[in-house]
């Protein structure tokens, strides 16, 4: 379990750094410019491919690193614990998905000038299906960050300023998209930097 526990703690620590990047690097290296910002231009970006790559690697590192953090203090958690961390771990599936899109898919929809309207006037984000899948995913996140956090929070093994600020992160994350590019940046800044200090933790 100790070797797990390190483990855990080096993975939740890469992926908290590889979203610090990501957050950091995300308004130098996109064309976000002051005004209404082309999807699509910023997709086609050389920057976007090498960016959603750092995002899919964190978001996967945080997945193994959460079930660290979760199972060091399963014993005290309780079922609002574990029912947090299922949230949590589903909501790290869902946004695997979306990154998946996102460097996969768009790149190719943005390339040829028959398919970029798609992303340049927002058709599939706003189509039903796949607003429901990010309201969904949004919802998911919220209630296991909630609960988990509830769990960290009341637990003795974590600072609990790490709760604190994975929670805040979460939430500006989840209504970023409603606000700007900029919020949801800060939100992925601030949930990282919570998950460093759980990491942190798990490699004392």
């Amino acid at each position: 379990m100790h070797i797990f526990e390190k483990l855990g703690g080096i993975a939740i620590i890469v992926g908290s750094l590889l979203l610090s990047a990501y957050a950091v690097l995300f308004p130098i290296l996109l064309p976000l410019g002051t005004g209404g910002i082309d999807y699509a231009e910023m997709v086609r970006s050389p920057g976007w491919v090498p960016l959603a790559l750092v995002a899919f690697a964190g978001v996967l590192a945080l997945q193994v690193g959460f079930y660290a953090v979760y199972a060091k203090m399963r014993d005290t958690a309780g079922v609002q614990g574990a029912v947090g961390f299922l949230f949590v771990e589903a909501a790290y599936l869902l946004q695997v998905c979306k990154v998946t899109w996102e460097l996969f898919l768009y790149p190719v929809i943005a390339r040829y000038p028959e398919t970029a309207f798609l992303l340049r006037d927002a058709v599939i984000k706003n189509d039903p299906a796949v607003l429901a899948f990010r309201v969904s995913a949004s919802v998911t996140i919220l209630i296991g960050i909630v609960l988990f956090c509830l769990a960290i929070y009341r637990s003795a093994i974590y600072p609990k300023s790490a709760a604190a600020l994975i929670f805040v992160g979460a939430v500006v994350y989840a209504l970023g998209p409603m606000i700007s590019v900029f919020v949801s940046v800060a939100g992925i800044f601030t949930f990282a930097v919570g998950c460093m200090l759980l990491g942190v933790r798990l490699l004392r």
